[in-house]
C-alpha cells in the first residue's frame, strides 16, 4: 500500500527537479517582464515627459512573485540565507539534528502560510489592482503558490539530510 523509502525519494527527486525547472524558467520570464515594466516606466518619465502607472503595479506584482518561487530555488540549492557561524563548531551530528529541527520548523511555518493564504485568497476573488485591474487573486496568489513550493523542497531537503546521516552512520 505504502511507496518504499527509495520509491519515495525517486519520486520525491523527481518531482522536486521538475519544480526547480518549472520554477526557474517562471523567475527568468518574470525578471524580463519586471526589466522591461521598469524600463517603459523610465522611458515614458524621462523621454516623453509622463508617467504610466501600470508599469510600476506590473514591476511590482513581478518581484512579489519572484521572491516565493526563486525561495523555493534557494531551499533546493541550499543557498538560502543563513547564519552559520555557531552552526559550523558544532559536532556532525548536532549540526544535522539542528539543520533537522530547522527545516522542520520552516516546513509548519509554510504550511501554516499556505493554509491561511486559501482563506485570504478567498477575500481576494472580489478585489481589483488599481491600474492593471486584474484580480487581486493573481498577485495574492504567490504567498499560495509560493509556500507550497517552498514546502515541498523543504520536504526535499528533509529527506537528503536524513538520507546524508543515514549514509554517514554506515560508513562512519
Amino acid at each position: 500500500m505504502f511507496m518504499k523509502p527509495a520509491s519515495f525519494r525517486t519520486k520525491l527527486d523527481e518531482i522536486s527537479e521538475i519544480i526547480d525547472e518549472i520554477v526557474g524558467t517562471i523567475c527568468c520570464i518574470l525578471t524580463i517582464l519586471m526589466f522591461l515594466s521598469v524600463f517603459y516606466q523610465v522611458l515614458g518619465r524621462y523621454v516623453f515627459s509622463g508617467s504610466i502607472a501600470w508599469t510600476e503595479e506590473t514591476a511590482r506584482y513581478c518581484m512579489i512573485w519572484l521572491a516565493f518561487l526563486g525561495a523555493s530555488m534557494l531551499i533546493r540549492s541550499g543557498e538560502n540565507s543563513s547564519v552559520t557561524f555557531l552552526i559550523d563548531r558544532l559536532p556532525k551530528k548536532t549540526r544535522w539534528g539542528l539543520d533537522l529541527l530547522i527545516q522542520a520548523i520552516m516546513l509548519l511555518f509554510m504550511l501554516i502560510v499556505f493554509a491561511v493564504s486559501v482563506t485570504q485568497l478567498q477575500y481576494s476573488l472580489s478585489e481589483f489592482s488599481p491600474a492593471l485591474r486584474i484580480r487581486m487573486f493573481i498577485p495574492k496568489s504567490s504567498i499560495l503558490f509560493g509556500s507550497l513550493m517552498i514546502s515541498i523542497q523543504l520536504l526535499w531537503k528533509i529527506t537528503d539530510t536524513l538520507l546524508a546521516v543515514k549514509a554517514e552512520q554506515k560508513g562512519g
